[in-house]
């Protein structure tokens, strides 16, 4: 079969080592979801020069981040402030280094109080930020306290934003390596091109799952269907 100009073999076998990673660390510190497809997909997107930003305690994230990509803000810093510091970093990042972007990696339900703002101004100054939102928590949204101050990241809240500001959002199948993939392959590729934030929302089935399942399972399928061999 032709190779696919945009996700091409040797893209692929990359993707699927990296899930086989991603899947060995989280075996050591298990998480309630299954996100090697998101992980992997967002780490092969990222070149030297652009920031992540995890959560502190995300150890997987922290161990295959490569060196060459920065980790900001710095695990220290409270977290109700990371959004807004990644928005400043993009800001800096769109005068010295227009290639580069800021990526903010976090799951959904959490107050962080300056999430809308710093949304904002990265959509009305057009920064090059993407927040990658893991979403593995049905039903979080209904049960979130809505008397509270500040409004908790959560998909209704993050879809009414992107309607009222026209601002980019694409949910997408977290367990689905391949739809995943394209999504970051549109999304970083916009940001580089100064064309603006977008928001990637991943649904992530909870962990573990069946073995045909599983997103690993689900690539290999997948390139097996089209003949394309797992090792070089």
């Amino acid at each position: 079969m032709a190779d696919n100009p945009l996700l091409p073999q040797h893209r692929l076998r990359e993707l699927h080592a990296l899930m086989l990673r991603v899947r060995k660390l989280e075996r050591r510190q298990p998480h309630t979801s299954a996100r090697e497809a998101l992980l992997a997909s967002m780490l092969l997107h990222l070149t030297p020069g652009d920031l992540l930003s995890g959560p502190a305690n995300d150890r997987t994230l922290r161990e295959l981040a490569p060196a060459s990509i920065s980790t900001a803000p710095k695990n220290d810093l409270p977290p109700n402030l990371r959004l807004p510091l990644c928005a400043g970093a993009s800001r800096g990042m769109q005068a010295a280094s227009p290639a580069h972007l800021t990526v903010a990696y976090m799951e959904p339900g959490t107050r962080e109080p300056g999430w809308l703002d710093a949304i904002t101004w990265a959509h009305r100054d057009q920064l090059p930020f993407l927040l990658i939102c893991a979403d593995s928590s049905a039903g979080r949204a209904s049960r979130a306290d809505s008397s509270a101050k500040n409004t908790p990241l959560t998909w209704p809240a993050v879809s009414q934003l992107a309607k009222k500001l026209h601002l980019p959002l694409f949910p997408v199948d977290g367990d689905d390596a391949v739809a995943v993939f394209r999504v970051m392959q549109e999304t970083t590729a916009r940001a580089r091109a100064q064309g603006g934030p977008s928001i990637l929302w991943a649904v992530l089935s909870p962990a573990p799952l069946p073995r045909k399942q599983q997103p690993v399972a689900r690539l290999e399928t997948y390139m097996s269907a089209r003949g394309i061999s797992l090792e070089v």
